[in-house]
């Protein structure tokens, strides 16, 4: 078994809880053990027999030029806490979004009924759409508003059908 690859990473830099998910992202390939010391984290990685380098850092881990090298983890290792770092960032800047949106999802009735501030009118648009409906309704009761008869049907315009 190959001796483990230590790898000492400052936490002035880098959060707890960064290195350990970027060790985590190692971990199907090898062993990882995290020690704190005096504002550093000493994170030690052991090869698991017989396994191959996980499956979304097999390209990374090709890339950084290394089978299973001690310098090729440690610049993987590196790049992992990198992005871990930008993920851990684009969380915390986001972090009132995804509070809103679990809440919305949360809170949300499905097939309820809208309010009447919903609609987006004003008072007086809305008074004015109630007159037009009201005056609509009122001209289909007594039948005008059709001058050219177009809802009648041709019995009722002209009559029974004659033959010739």
């Amino acid at each position: 078994m190959q001796k483990a690859v230590k790898i000492l990473v400052d936490m002035k830099k880098y959060s707890l809880e960064t290195i350990r998910y970027a060790a985590y992202a190692l971990s199907g390939g090898w062993y990882v053990l995290l020690t704190s010391g005096k504002g550093r984290v000493e994170a030690a990685f052991s090869p698991k027999k017989g396994a191959a380098v996980p499956g979304r850092n097999r390209a990374a881990f090709a890339a950084a030029g290394a089978g299973r090298s001690a310098p090729g983890l440690k610049k993987l290792f590196l790049r992992e806490l990198e992005d871990e770092k930008f993920r851990e960032k684009l969380f915390g800047e986001n972090r009132e979004l995804h509070y809103w949106l679990l809440k919305r999802a949360i809170n949300h009735v499905p097939g309820g009924e809208k309010s009447k501030d919903d609609s987006g009118l004003t008072p007086e648009q809305e008074k004015e759409l109630e007159q037009l409906i009201a005056q609509v309704e009122n001209e289909i009761k007594q039948g005008k508003g059709d001058s050219k008869d177009i809802t009648r049907t041709w019995e009722q315009k002209y009559g029974k059908k004659t033959r010739r």
